[in-house]
């Protein structure tokens, strides 16, 4: 039984710095809703956005305010400001001042599981800030909110008539959204995972008579899901055979594929040489709530598939180097086929990335966009590593600095970092010949068209401030080096590792430890 939380004096929001009117804290909601309230769902928009209205029209000292429930308002209108990105004052990251204030009112940890679910929705929320602001390690501490929802028994069945349908499909809802969470927090941190699938005894979320569509969920979920089997089986040390690992790899790829092949019919992206559609219309006209969807989940694959076959292009890497050759004469064609699956997913992941800035529809400051671009960056320098001088990976690598940059005017500092840390990268790949012939240009590398991946290099613009134009979105046809994208990652449905016993020693190259974060991988590789 949920205790009711202590109130607080109406004159509290006198104190809280920044105050929104109702209407621009409408507008942060529906932020919001937009970047993280479709494919999740961690407190219940309806109810919310009546008790937000309340809160602006019953003014008067004898209608005192919920104190958790005001907790939940502060950090929702927190995670609305950062993901409006911008400058404040004394630098401060948007949306600090907000969260500040509700930690301030935040109870004990021992005290939250009294509050039953909104206790839970309130330590979820304060995850999602973390986690937007580039915060992974304190974020991660604060997914205490799926132990909290263990404690409650959510990860069983709530078909047994002991709730309403509203609170059994919102309890569903929100389940499955903390373990998405969880699931991602772990694997960008290197992290242990806080419950085995097979303990989950509750089903996926299902689309309900009467509430808002829950079809992107189950596709975050099952994205989720293979998140996690891909940390436990690539980046956790463990005892499995050379046959049980290449088993799970295939297992994991066919798994990938059956996830987008399997996509909504709303949220379908199709792929063509020039641009690509979402539902059948291209994704600069598309509804920007779809658009956006559609752009998280195919994004979450596309990383999931980055993660499970970039040890490839790492071991490529790590063989040029060390035998300046031919990039791993010893690999056969299927795993180089991996390989170039690999690059495939960077190339549709930064297509995508270039059409959310176009948009304008990117988070400005929300880590999932910013991971998968400097994953995808970092794609295209391994390109580079393992064909040094070609230009292969220029252009991508550039595209990749453009989006960057771009967020680093928006006033994302995380992005700031990002970039400086790809820049790093980059300077280990360029030859001591064109040192001088970069020096002064406002880019590290003369935008190359190879690879037929051509991104938009003009300068600023001055009907928009000096910010950088828009890119152009990513040739996407045939190139020297990798075959031209498919419509879907087909070729992963027709995968086969058996008799691949190479692949084991890729993924477990003596005195060479995969973490699958790429600064460490990186560093790893000693350039």
């Amino acid at each position: 039984m949920a205790v009711a939380s202590p109130h607080l004096d109406r004159e509290l929001i006198a104190n809280v710095r920044g105050w929104p009117s109702e209407e621009d804290a409408n507008q942060l909601l529906e932020l919001v809703v937009l970047n993280v309230g479709i494919s999740q769902h961690l407190f219940d928009i309806r109810s919310f956005s009546d008790s937000l209205s309340r809160l602006y029209r019953d003014t008067g000292n004898e209608t005192p305010i919920r104190g958790l429930w005001f907790v939940q308002v502060l950090f929702v209108l927190a995670i609305g400001k950062l993901l409006c990105a911008g400058t404040v004052e004394d630098s401060e990251v948007p949306g600090v001042a907000f969260f500040n204030e509700a930690m301030k009112h935040m109870p004990s940890m021992s005290d939250m599981k009294k509050h039953s679910i909104l206790g839970i929705e309130v330590v979820g929320l304060a995850a999602l800030f973390l986690q937007v602001a580039d915060r992974k390690d304190e974020a991660y501490f604060y997914i205490m909110a799926l132990r909290l929802a263990i404690s409650h028994g959510m990860h069983k069945s709530t078909g047994n008539g002991k709730f309403s349908r509203s609170e059994a499909v919102h309890r569903s809802r929100l389940w499955w959204t903390l373990y998405m969470q969880e699931r991602r927090l772990a694997a960008a941190g290197g992290y242990p995972m806080a419950i085995a699938d097979e303990a989950i005894l509750i089903g996926p979320p299902t689309d309900v008579a009467g509430f808002a569509s829950a079809a992107a969920i189950p596709v975050n979920v099952k994205a989720a899901q293979i998140t996690g089997r891909i940390t436990s089986t690539i980046y956790v040390r463990n005892t499995n055979s050379e046959a049980s690992f290449i088993k799970d790899i295939e297992t994991i790829l066919h798994s990938l594929h059956d996830v987008e092949s399997t996509m909504p019919a709303e949220y379908r992206m199709n792929f063509s040489p020039s641009d690509f559609t979402v539902a059948g219309i291209l994704f600069s006209d598309a509804d920007p709530s779809y658009a956006r969807t559609s752009a998280s989940l195919y994004l979450s694959i596309y990383q999931a598939v980055i993660h499970t076959v970039r040890p490839i292009l790492l071991y490529m890497a790590r063989n040029v180097r060390d035998r300046e050759s031919e990039p791993a004469p010893n690999l056969s064609p299927t795993l180089r086929r991996l390989g170039e699956i690999c690059i495939e997913a960077a190339r549709k992941s930064l297509a995508i990335l270039q059409a959310l800035r176009n948009t304008e529809l990117i988070a400005k400051n929300a880590f999932f966009d910013l991971d998968i671009l400097f994953s995808v960056g970092f794609v295209f320098v391994l390109v580079e590593a393992i064909h040094p001088g070609r230009n292969l990976g220029m252009s991508g690598i550039e595209g990749s600095r453009r989006v960057l940059q771009y967020l680093v005017t928006v006033g994302n500092r995380a992005a700031a970092k990002r970039l400086e840390e790809l820049d790093q990268m980059c300077l280990h790949l360029r030859p001591p010949s064109q040192d001088q012939q970069a020096s002064g240009q406002d880019l590290p590398y003369e935008t190359a068209n190879a690879a037929g991946l051509v991104t938009h290099t003009s300068g600023p613009n001055p009907e928009r401030g000096g910010q950088p134009e828009g890119d152009q979105p990513m040739d996407l046809s045939n190139s020297p080096m990798l075959t031209a994208m498919r419509p879907g990652n087909g070729d992963l449905a027709n995968i086969s590792l058996q008799g691949e016993d190479g692949l084991y020693w890729v993924y477990h190259e003596p005195g060479f430890v995969y973490t699958g974060a790429e600064l460490a991988d990186w560093e790893a590789l000693e350039y």
